[in-house]
Parts: C-alpha cells; sequence; structure tokens
C-alpha cells in the first residue's frame, strides 16, 4: 500500500485532535504536545527515505500508546506514560543518528539490539499495579525516562542502536557508568511492569534483560580497539550500576 506524501501532517494532526478528545488529561495533553515535537524535529531533519523505512517501527510504537492510552482513559492513571515517551524518543534519535566509523556485522548485536530496545513494545497494559502502589511505578518510568535523556543528551548525534563507533562521549552520566542508557531502559521498563503485571509482560522484561545484557557485551566487543575507549573504560570500571556491575 503506498504511503501518502502529508502521513507525518496527518499524524501529527491526529496527536493534536488526541489531546482534546480522547482524554482530557494534563499530563495526557503534555506528553501529546513532546510527542508531536518529537515527530516535527523528525520530520526537518531527516531525509523522506528515512522516515519512511522507519514507518514500520512508528507503527509498532502507535499500537503500544493506543493501548495505553485507552487504559489511561478507563483508569484514569498514566498507564506506560514514561515507557511510551522512552520508546518514542528512542525511535526519533535512531532515525536522526550520525553514521557509525564501525558498525557491528554480527547477527547476535543487531538481535539483542532489536529485542532490548523495542522489546517493551510488545507489551500490554493488564493487571493492576503491584501492591497498588501506581503512583511510584509512574515516577519510576519517568525517572528512567529523565535518566535516559540526560544520557542521549551526552552523546548528542553520536547516539546509536547497534553497537558501533560514533566517537567516544565520556561526559554526563559517562562518567559514572558505561552504559547509563541502558540502565535507564531497565529502570523505565521495571517501573512498566510493576505498573502492570501481567505474565507477558514478565515474559518480555527477562528477554528484554536478557538482550540488554548481551548488547553491553557486544558493543563493548565493538569498541574495544579504539584507544580512546580503552582509556575510557580504565576511568570508569561500572558498565550500569556504580559498585554493582
Amino acid at each position: 500500500m503506498a504511503m501518502h506524501p502529508n502521513w507525518p501532517i496527518t499524524l501529527l494532526s491526529d496527536l493534536r485532535l488526541g489531546t482534546s478528545t480522547m482524554v482530557r488529561h494534563p499530563a495526557f495533553a503534555a506528553a501529546a504536545k513532546l510527542a508531536r515535537g518529537t515527530l516535527a524535529l523528525a520530520v526537518r531533519r531527516v531525509p523522506w527515505l528515512s522516515i519512511v523505512l522507519a514507518a514500520p517501527l512508528a507503527a509498532v510504537w502507535l499500537l503500544f500508546a493506543a493501548a495505553n492510552f485507552i487504559s489511561w482513559q478507563r483508569t484514569d492513571q498514566p498507564t506506560g506514560l514514561g515507557a511510551t515517551m522512552l520508546e518514542l524518543t528512542i525511535a526519533v534519535f535512531f532515525v536522526i543518528r550520525r553514521p557509525a566509523v564501525v558498525t557491528s556485522s554480527s547477527p547476535l548485536a543487531w538481535s539483542a539490539t532489536a529485542v532490548a530496545t523495542f522489546g517493551v513494545l510488545a507489551g500490554r497494559p493488564g493487571e493492576e499495579p503491584l501492591w497498588g502502589l501506581e503512583p511510584v511505578y509512574a515516577a519510576l518510568q519517568l525517572v528512567g525516562l529523565v535518566l535516559a535523556l540526560a544520557s542521549i543528551a551526552a552523546l548528542g548525534r553520536s547516539f546509536g542502536l547497534v553497537a558501533a563507533n560514533r566517537g567516544i562521549r565520556t561526559g554526563g552520566p559517562y562518567r559514572l557508568v558505561r552504559h547509563p542508557l541502558y540502565a535507564a531502559y531497565f529502570v523505565t521498563q521495571a517501573g512498566y511492569v510493576l505498573e502492570t503485571p501481567t505474565v507477558r509482560n514478565v515474559a518480555i522484561m527477562v528477554a528484554v534483560i536478557t538482550f540488554q545484557l548481551v548488547r553491553v557485551r557486544t558493543e563493548e566487543r565493538c569498541l574495544s580497539a579504539d584507544p580512546a575507549y580503552a582509556a575510557y573504560r580504565q576511568r570508569v570500571r561500572w558498565r550500569l550500576v556504580p559498585h554493582v556491575y
């Protein structure tokens, strides 16, 4: 099926409509505004071909977002807000990333990246929050989102998904651990699973954690030949959690 050339404009209009008719909730309006701004950034800065190639990912994200927003409307609780906005942010920066100097050709690295980054999009709202602590889990997701944004700001357009060398960045959260963005994923995804603790979501979380750890290893192997990264690894010992791992 051919894609209409004005689909980004239509999508932005739909998001604008959603703030007024789908859910009359201040937090929802703020989330939709952020989504519109992020999509507008992608439309301005990325060639049309790149956007078209990202269309399947956008469709999967929209299904995930719609499921959570419907739950939000039913329960009047911001189900999956942090997880939804984190996945949108990662998807957009994936599209506008800088070309890599070296990229891993390992099928394992590519598979681990896909599951670890976007596996949570297979999750769906369901059960009541564990122990009734929905505000805590919603806040946990937002903490992860803020940490992810700080990590992406430190990376700039050196951000990438598959193990690759787009230049070594060591500022911001990267002064504490070597993979703060992946730690942020864990925080937000854990908040989502605790908020909607279905068997499906727990199984997805286990798979995501497993592949995220594989991803860390494949990325470090890819970067190990760079003297700058070797020196950085000597300075910053911990991968994800200071004094733990």
